[in-house]
């Protein structure tokens, strides 16, 4: 069977896919799993899984990639190498296909590519440069196709016309499914929701914030901006949260007001007035005003604060919802450790209470000092006060054979 579970036998491979865009017609992702089935069995090897990155670009460090990054990093277990259905599979970028391939080199491991006979050596010079060679290859198809899509996206943003993914509350309306954009109306349901925040923080700002409305909206189970997007163009949620930052960038955006947007500003035509490219969620007397809502207001400076991380940041996780722990600080409290995802109505640490709190240096301390010397304050602490001190006496007793003990009683008057 060419696919079983890892068993040591020194060809137990990882078969790695990528493609950068999925759409419902393409086989791709078929082609690719016979072609690294092929060439795993070519080697006499078996495939212990699948590393398989969709909607993922070529130009991604294959270090930093969702599902092949965990095993380069040895996050996921053992295996003796990886199975490709081509070089440019691995990246398209000279750099990084060097960088994999010496790393499975200098580890021992195997790399195999569907077009090549048994495993890549390159220790053989032959080998290496036509390695180098494919990995070159894919680089310079990825420059073209950057290159096509820069030019297009300039020339159909100099004729108006949006490209690319729609803000939110937004959609593009094709004529024919998977043709060019033939104008840009509001999202039925994602403006009324927009709309509804920006009336809510207006009304009462000092009480509705950001930070509160992404709560509400996690609350109520509303899709986020991404997977509202997902959703839009056939593909699954992944129940990611709403976040205050990205809540506050959609209502202080110009691209609210329905203007074709560029590097964050407008793009402006030849009068000189942005391109307009529907009706906005709200008017420019609205926009200003969530300006001032949403502008930080002023604070008294409390002096230089240390911008040091402290030493569990992005390591301490909370044990009821296992999301990570947040510090906390203020004037009248010293720094501690808190969970505060169950406050931003987060689905998944809905049933959070109550929410841990600790002080940050009782457990940087805590788990700084060894497991053996921990054991004995555990020890020390479960101990009764009296057995406590009449175990420390008789061991320092059985040390130094002098010491004797005072009789309990009146204390001895001396003089």
């Amino acid at each position: 069977m060419i696919e079983r579970p890892y068993d040591g036998c020194g060809k137990c491979l990882l078969g790695v896919r990528r493609l950068s865009r999925v759409k419902a017609a393409t086989s791709s992702p078929e082609r690719q799993r016979e072609d690294v089935l092929t060439a795993a069995a070519s080697v006499g090897g078996h495939i212990i899984g699948w590393a398989d990155d969709w909607e993922v670009s070529g130009a991604t460090d294959p270090m930093t990639r969702p599902k092949l990054g965990p095993w380069l990093r040895d996050e996921r277990g053992p295996y003796d190498g990886l199975v490709a259905a081509a070089v440019d599979r691995l990246g398209r970028n000279v750099v990084d296909c060097l960088n994999t391939g010496y790393k499975m080199r200098d580890e021992g491991k195997l790399l195999v590519t569907y077009g090549h006979e048994g495993p890549w050596d390159l220790d053989d010079q032959a080998d290496e440069n036509r390695f180098t060679m494919e990995a070159w290859g894919a680089q310079m198809e990825l420059r073209a196709i950057q290159r096509r899509n820069r030019s297009a996206t300039i020339k159909t943003r100099a004729a108006g016309r949006p490209k690319g993914k729609p803000s939110y509350g937004f959609q593009f309306v094709r004529r024919v499914m998977g043709g060019k954009i033939d104008h840009v109306e509001l999202h039925p349901h994602a403006s009324t929701v927009i709309r509804l925040v920006a009336r809510r923080i207006l009304a009462d700002p000092e009480h509705n914030t950001p930070s509160s409305e992404a709560a509400r909206l996690n609350r109520a189970g509303e899709l986020a901006p991404a997977d509202h997007l997902a959703v839009m163009y056939g593909k699954p949620a992944r129940g990611r949260p709403w976040h205050p930052t990205s809540l506050k960038n959609i209502l202080l955006s110009e691209a609210a007001l329905g203007y074709l947007m560029h590097n964050g500003k407008p793009v402006i035509d030849q009068d000189g007035h942005p391109v307009r490219l529907c009706e906005g969620l709200w008017d420019w007397t609205t926009h200003e005003a969530l300006k001032r809502a949403l502008t930080p207001r002023p604070t008294p400076w409390k002096g230089r604060r240390s911008n040091r991380s402290y030493l569990l940041t992005e390591v301490a996780l909370c044990g009821q919802c296992h999301h990570r722990l947040f510090t906390q600080t203020s004037a009248d409290a010293p720094p501690r450790y808190v969970c505060t995802v169950r406050n931003k109505g987060w689905l998944s640490a809905q049933y959070c209470r109550p929410a841990p709190l600790i002080r940050a240096h009782l457990l940087e301390e805590y788990v700084s000092v060894p497991a053996e010397l921990r054991r004995w304050r555990d020890i020390r602490d479960r101990l009764r006060p009296r057995q406590w001190g009449a175990a420390t006496h008789r061991r320092s007793a059985g040390h130094e054979g002098a010491a004797t003990a005072r009789p309990r009683g009146r204390p001895v008057r001396r003089g």
